[in-house]
């Protein structure tokens, strides 16, 4: 990317690749400020306001509408038809599970939840018998200041 990318034209380009990734973090964080009071004075239009509050009683007439329907039954009426999604989930009873299938099969598919296990023994009890993954979940440059300068 071009240093001109983001707002840096004419400054000079330094070699120090944590220096220039510090220093677009602090250029973009200028950038979401500035987007940010821009988005609010957007947001506080007069015009802006009534067109949100025209949408939100459309979508409340929409939610009563539906909700009338559903309880009196109504699933079709000439061309339009109530649609309603749903998605089923499947839980496994583990009591069930272990009785049809044994422990031996139950241990080598069993998953056991870190907050249920602290809550039946406490936490740290176990720790022993955790095994440990860790994952990156994003990199930053942080500024440190050199020894003896105050």
């Amino acid at each position: 990317m071009d240093p001109a990318e983001c707002g840096r034209a004419g400054l000079p380009s330094s070699d120090n690749l944590l220096e220039r990734a510090f220093m677009a973090r602090i250029r973009a964080d200028e950038h979401r400020a500035e987007l940010a009071t821009l988005q609010k004075e957007f947001d506080e239009r007069p015009d802006v306001l009534d067109l949100k509050r025209r949408i939100e009683r459309c979508e409340e007439e929409r939610r009563q509408a539906i909700a009338k329907a559903r309880a009196e039954g109504i699933s079709k009426q000439g061309s339009f038809l109530l649609k309603i999604r749903t998605r089923k989930t499947r839980t496994v009873i583990p009591e069930r599970f272990f009785a049809r299938f044994g422990a031996e099969t139950f241990v080598a598919c069993s998953t056991v939840a870190i907050g249920k296990a602290e809550a039946a023994v406490g936490k740290g009890t176990f720790d022993d018998c955790c095994e440990v993954e860790v994952k990156e979940l994003g990199v930053t440059v942080e500024y440190e200041r050199p020894e003896g300068s105050e």
